[in-house]
């Protein structure tokens, strides 16, 4: 795992959700009720952008077929059988940072 700091357009922006790609992964960010959640992008039900969804009662709806996810666990709905991948973010003094897994890809760089 490994910290990246988001840019400083995340924070700024009054968008709810957003997408940004860090460190190679594309993630999901999200402000909802004044706190910030870090997600996959993509829903495991049918690829559906969570990027374009929007958040009811702290949890995440993808727009393709209504597939709810809470923010804080990722699991889905109890009838879903699903989730996404959540993580973690810290506001420090410079900014927003999510730990994100590091990729093969980068791993195999880090090597050379």
């Amino acid at each position: 795992m490994k910290w990246y700091k988001l840019p400083d357009t995340v924070k700024q922006s009054t968008q709810p959700i957003q997408v940004c790609k860090v460190g190679g992964q594309r993630i999901c960010l999200i402000q909802d009720q004044g706190k910030w959640y870090a997600t996959s992008s993509k829903c495991p039900h049918a690829g559906g952008d969570l990027g374009s969804g929007w958040c009811e009662n702290g949890q995440l709806i993808c727009p393709r077929h209504r597939q709810r996810f809470d923010l804080q666990t990722g699991k889905g709905a109890a009838e879903q059988y699903n989730a996404i991948r959540t993580f973690n973010l810290e506001e420090r003094e410079d900014g927003l940072y999510v730990e994100l897994p590091v990729t093969l890809l980068q791993k195999l760089r880090d090597q050379l």
